[in-house]
């Protein structure tokens, strides 16, 4: 039997490896969103401990100082949020492209593993079917052969 040899091996090595570069991409991408997304969860939590000490001091006494900077850390807090909130949109823009990405490498790897299969699946019946005929020949040349002596 023809040892089976693919022909297009080397470009489905190198789609093999685009694939797995594209993954890795998209993992990092999909790590970026998940701390983006623990970022602004943060900010927000510290707006949210900002706002009730500000609730705590006015029950006791505000002075007019403490005030202005409690209201300078509020705005800053409030960018903050902005700006993860901005960061979180452009990491999710960024891991969606990756994705698209990823997909289309991982379909243009598989649409070339399937067809090395089918091209083995038909050298292997190819090659089935020559020994086959290869025995019926050697049968058919031993019963003449035996005809012949007998």
């Amino acid at each position: 039997m023809k040892v089976f040899t693919f022909r297009l091996e080397t470009l489905l090595h190198l789609r093999e490896i685009a694939r797995d570069k594209a993954l890795a991409s998209y993992a990092k991408a999909i790590n970026q969103r998940q701390e983006m997304e623990k970022a602004l969860h943060d900010h927000s939590l510290y707006l949210e401990d900002l706002q009730l000490q500000i609730s705590l001091k006015r029950k006791d006494s505000f002075v007019g100082f403490s005030e202005e900077a409690f209201d300078l850390s509020v705005k800053t807090a409030k960018e903050r949020i902005i700006d993860a909130h901005k960061d979180l949109q452009e990491s999710l823009h960024s891991e969606n492209a990756k994705k698209k990405i990823y997909l289309k490498t991982d379909t243009e790897c598989k649409s070339l593993l399937k067809l090395k299969e089918k091209q083995l699946h038909e050298h292997l019946c190819k090659e089935s079917l020559r020994e086959e005929r290869e025995l019926d020949d050697i049968i058919g040349g031993r019963f003449v052969f035996n005809n012949i002596s007998n």
